[in-house]
């Protein structure tokens, strides 16, 4: 699958990643999302849970189990997560609530007991637990049998208030892991409730959110029928398997319809989504969906992963992972557009581009690298590269 010149340079970059984790990994088990020098100097519950998954998969269970007390640690009176943190634990959100946020951290507090079978800690941390589910239930419209949030993975609420794909996925992880973590502490009455509405959540994702045989981004007065990365949820949180039906078409249609055919790697949507001056820095592949791509592929056709294992190849930079890239052409529409409506000065956006224009790769070939390095990048190589292993396949 692989000559050994690749095989050297996917090892490069497996290491170079758990350098780069370790690198922006605090003391208190707070996960930055970027180097503080880049444009993401927070804590992200969204990809600190998913990174989290990663370094649990990959065995680093004490690391894992330290990032999901400091996580813990954070949730607020009402039961919600924020979008964001600074490095000590200070609330930074500029977004409305992340509803899916809940529903990750839910799911790791579950996935790490089901590694460890640390009974105590579910003890420990189930006031979290319990404020947690209040927060989704909140958000959960029984007529619906769906949950509502104003903004999910992308944090774009005019494609994503609603009744949207990524949320309710995680809004039914969560359930699910609550029910398993009630059912253990013997919280009969919480176990029962919640046990309805995950049943009823359930539904509500296979009914609603299904057309044509393949998940959906949204469905509300108007429905996103287009292709979105996030619709493969049921497979990263592991509801799903790989060969599911659904699953299969719906990974096949995104890899129709966002595989980027210049530079490789899959974008996270379609462009429209993004207009005008919201795919910033241009757009283009995404170094984590990629590595979303790469893992389900080792896992339903592995030929069908190697390209996605390409782009890594060409694309790291001495072992650095970029959140994404594009093309120069594109990564100046975005800067003439945002600037126009008034969001490239936010935000470190003209900060992050400045960095990108001095790079040789912009000046002569024509690339932008967008916020190097990013860490959940990392994590998801990672995962795909332990994958690769298991299978024997590098």
């Amino acid at each position: 699958m692989f000559n050994k010149s690749e095989k050297k340079e996917l090892k490069k970059i497996y290491v170079k990643s758990a350098q780069v984790i370790d690198s922006v990994t605090s003391k208190n088990g707070a996960i930055l999302a970027s180097p503080k020098n880049r444009r993401y100097p927070y804590m992200y519950p969204r990809d600190t849970m998913l990174i989290s998954r990663v370094l649990l998969e990959i065995g680093q269970t004490a690391k894992a189990k330290k990032t999901l007390e400091f996580v813990l640690s954070l949730v607020n009176e009402t039961g919600e997560w924020s979008q964001r943190y600074t490095q000590d634990g200070k609330p930074a959100s500029y977004r409305p609530s992340q509803v899916d946020c809940n529903g990750l951290v839910l799911f790791m507090v579950n996935k790490y007991y089901e590694q460890t079978k640390d009974i105590s800690f579910l003890k420990k941390h189930w006031n979290e637990v319990y404020l947690g589910m209040r927060f989704l239930e909140e958000h959960y419209i029984k007529e619906e049998q769906l949950v509502f949030s104003m903004n999910s993975i992308h944090e774009w609420p005019p494609m994503e208030a609603g009744f949207e794909i990524w949320a309710n996925v995680c809004a039914y992880s969560g359930f699910k892991a609550a029910v398993n973590i009630a059912k253990l502490l013997n919280k009969t009455e919480d176990m029962r409730h919640w046990a309805k509405i995950e049943k009823e959540l359930a539904i509500g994702i296979m009914t609603r959110l299904v057309h044509d045989g393949r998940f959906i981004k949204l469905t509300n007065n108007v429905n996103i029928f287009d292709a979105d990365i996030s619709e493969l949820g049921m497979y990263i949180l592991e509801l799903l398997p790989a060969d599911d039906p659904i699953v299969k078409k719906t990974a096949n249609y995104i890899e129709k319809k966002l595989y980027d055919k210049d530079l490789g790697g899959i974008k996270r949507h379609v462009e429209k989504y993004g207009r005008p001056g919201r795919n910033n820095g241009g757009y283009g592949p995404y170094s984590m969906y990629t590595g979303w791509m790469a893992q389900y592929f080792l896992d339903n056709n592995p030929k069908n992963a190697k390209k996605y294992f390409d782009w890594f190849i060409k694309h790291n930079k001495n072992g650095l992972i970029p959140e994404h890239i594009s093309t120069k052409e594109s990564f100046l529409n975005w800067q003439n557009e945002a600037k126009t409506i008034g969001r490239y000065y936010k935000n470190g956006r003209s900060e992050e581009a400045k960095k990108v224009m001095r790079t040789k790769d912009f000046i002569e070939n024509d690339t932008a690298y967008w916020v190097v390095p990013l860490t959940w990048g990392h994590a998801e190589f990672m995962l795909a590269y332990h994958k690769l292993v298991k299978l024997k396949l590098i």
